[in-house]
Formats: C-alpha cells, sequence, structure tokens
C-alpha cells in the first residue's frame, strides 16, 4: 500500500472519523458452528451486547474469508474480506464514502494537470525493449489512455470470458488495410470493437504481438519466462508517473468526464445526452457514466448555454482537455 495515498486518505477524513487501515490489529471473523465468532485483537471473544451487534449490522458476506473488522466505532474503514474470487473488498464508514466520492472528483483536476507529464513518461519507456516491464507497463497505460479500456483482471477473464487491457490476447489484435483493430468481450458481455490509427499505439501493439505466449502485453523476466502484468504493478507505474495516486480508473474517469464536456459544452445537451456521451466512449451504460465516471459540474451543464472557454494550449493536452481542465478550475 502506498505510503502517498495513505497520507493523503489521512488528511482528508471527514470530521469525527478516524484513520484506521486494516494493517492494524483489528477483530477477526471466525467460523464456528452455524455462524460466526468476533475476536477482539486482545484475544477476547465478542460473543454478546453492542459490539457484537455493531459487527454485524456490517452485513459482511458469509462468503468472505480472512475478514478484519475495525475496532473502532468511527474507523474510516469499518472492514474488508476476500469474495470468492479471492478480491479483496472494502465496506467503508458512510461519510467516508461519501467524501471518498467528493475526493475523487474534486482531485480530477490535478490529474489534468498531471496528465502531460504521465505521458512523457509513457512515451520514454515505450522506447525501451519490447519484453522489458517498463515497455508493458508503457503500452497498457497507453492503450488505456488513448481508449479509455478498462485495466481488467484475470479473475474476471476466468470466470466470465471478459477481458481489459492486462488481460487482452493476441488474438483481439487484427490487422486492416486501415491499421489495426480490437475485438473482445468486456465486462458485462459488451462486445468491444475498436479502429486503431494512432501510429504510436499501433507500434507499440505490434512490438508486444511479436512476443512469445497468448497475452497481448506481457513481460519477460531474467528466466526468460512470460509473466503478465498486474494491476497493482500498472497502479503504481501510473502513480508514480503522475507523481500522486492514480489508477487506471482515473483515466477513465477523465475520459467520461471529457466525452460529457465535449457535448455539454456546445450547449442545449441534455442530460440523457450528456450521459450517453460518456457512456459511448466508456463502453458502459449511460447511468453507470453517470453516477461514476462524470464529474457533477459536467452534468451541471445539462440545457446550459454554449460555453465559451478560451484557455492557453498545454502541451500535452488536446485541446477539449485544455477546456475541460479550464472549466474544471471555475472558468
Amino acid at each position: 500500500m502506498r505510503t502517498k495515498t495513505d497520507n493523503t486518505e489521512a488528511h482528508s477524513l471527514p470530521d469525527g472519523l478516524t484513520y484506521y487501515p486494516d494493517n492494524r490489529p483489528g477483530i477477526r471473523r471466525e467460523k464456528r458452528g452455524h455462524g460466526f465468532s468476533y475476536v477482539a485483537p486482545d484475544g477476547t471473544r465478542i460473543d454478546r451486547g453492542p459490539e457484537r451487534q455493531r459487527l454485524e449490522r456490517m452485513a459482511v458476506p458469509p462468503a468472505y474469508s480472512r475478514v478484519w473488522m475495525s475496532p473502532l466505532v468511527d474507523g474510516h474503514l469499518m472492514a474488508t474480506g476476500f469474495d470468492q474470487r479471492e478480491r479483496k473488498q472494502y465496506r467503508y464508514h458512510p461519510a467516508w464514502a461519501g467524501a471518498r466520492s467528493d475526493t475523487k472528483y474534486a482531485s480530477l483536476a490535478n490529474f489534468g494537470h498531471a496528465l502531460p507529464r504521465i505521458r512523457r513518461w509513457i512515451m520514454r519507456d515505450l522506447e525501451t525493449e519490447a519484453g522489458e516491464l517498463q515497455f508493458g507497463l508503457a503500452a497498457v497505460a497507453l492503450l488505456i489512455d488513448r481508449l479509455s479500456l478498462r485495466a481488467g483482471n484475470e479473475c474476471y477473464t476466468r470466470d466470465n470470458g471478459s477481458y481489459g487491457a492486462l488481460t487482452l490476447q493476441r488474438r483481439h489484435l487484427r490487422f486492416t488495410k486501415d491499421g489495426l483493430r480490437l475485438l473482445f468481450k468486456a465486462k458485462g458481455g459488451k462486445m468491444v470493437r475498436r479502429a486503431i490509427t494512432d501510429k504510436t499505439l499501433m507500434r507499440a501493439l505490434q512490438k508486444a504481438r511479436d512476443l512469445p505466449g497468448a497475452s497481448l502485453l506481457s513481460w519477460i523476466d531474467e528466466h526468460g519466462t512470460v509473466q503478465s502484468i498486474g494491476s497493482a504493478a500498472l497502479n503504481s507505474y501510473l502513480s508514480d508517473a503522475a507523481d500522486h495516486a492514480v489508477t487506471a480508473k482515473t483515466f477513465r474517469t477523465w475520459a467520461g468526464t471529457r466525452a460529457a464536456f465535449e457535448t455539454a459544452e456546445t450547449g442545449g445537451a441534455s442530460i440523457k445526452d450528456i450521459a450517453q456521451a460518456a457512456a459511448d466512449a466508456l463502453h458502459n451504460t449511460p447511468a453507470i457514466a453517470r453516477s461514476s465516471y462524470i464529474h457533477p459540474k459536467v452534468i451541471d451543464l445539462a440545457g446550459a448555454e454554449p460555453l465559451s472557454l478560451h484557455p492557453n494550449r498545454i502541451a500535452g493536452l488536446t485541446a477539449s482537455e485544455a477546456r475541460l481542465l479550464r472549466f474544471l478550475e471555475g472558468g
């Protein structure tokens, strides 16, 4: 867990909450008969009373394993556990969950400022040899930046046959007379068809495709073994490039907000129009795009007059990205 991220979260707590992550002593949930028992950090069992009721109200699913629960009533993190796919799940205090949502959008302008630096970082690492980890990370990051793809993970691929940037296979990349085309099933069973004409991305994918193995984007370790690229490594790479906490989802939030803004800034767009623009860019439903990937300030542009923003050109950002950044910072 990145210290930089922890410090940021600890200093952005809503009033009344205590920062208490799950690397500190917590309450364990253990299977006992047909139910569960709860064991405090000092080893005593919590079998009855208000504390037992508090733990049960968290409603952590019975199927979760390695459950950790906060001993603090006002802890920002209430519980963690691993689901049946071995994915770590988090249960936050309601006040913290709301604050995190606000913070995600409040920090989007910071991401916009960092984006030119991230893109320079990616371009530098694309000059390394195919097969090196830095090249693989840069190629995945470029794919997410240019095509707004989900990162994906091996659990979804194994269980649902769906793919993301990290799990794409060589067979998903096709050569056409106009360039390259990606064709694959994404989360939710939605088919993604993306034409690739960007020269930099084409070169990177062609280099990556020449590596051994079925995966499109991978790297080769010192023993000559082909290795996959995980989401933790990708998010660490992006955060290092930005010099603050960034994930693949941050790119998708930026992309969804940008697409929505490009529709809204011309004036007269409805909320439906704005949400649909983001959904088209992200291969999501309009409802999910609106709730998770569009900055509230852009949604507030529904029905408004056309905007007139003329920011100075920013190297590393498109013209619409520069206008979006100006808008997010108050015009």
